[in-house]
């Protein structure tokens, strides 16, 4: 894989749709919000993270990919 194609996949992933983020941008205030709809979005945002973190462990795995055809200038030995 060349750092390109990681470039693009990464910028190819589409936002998460996540429940919370929408009830924050439609009800800044959330009292007025019934407490089902409340703890679904909570629960979610719990478990988002919980991937995330777990993506980010694998990622932590990974082998390093040179960059061979990236330029550097700032770094120049």
């Amino acid at each position: 894989m060349t750092s390109e194609l990681l470039r693009d996949c990464v910028a190819g992933v589409t936002p998460v749709d996540l429940l919370g983020m929408r009830l924050l941008k439609a009800c800044p205030q959330p009292a007025d919000l019934p407490r089902e709809t409340l703890t679904q979005a909570v629960i979610e945002i719990i478990e988002y993270t919980g991937r995330c973190q777990a993506a980010a462990q694998r990622l932590s795995q990974l082998a390093p990919i040179p960059l061979i055809t990236v330029a550097i200038p700032e770094y120049g030995l």
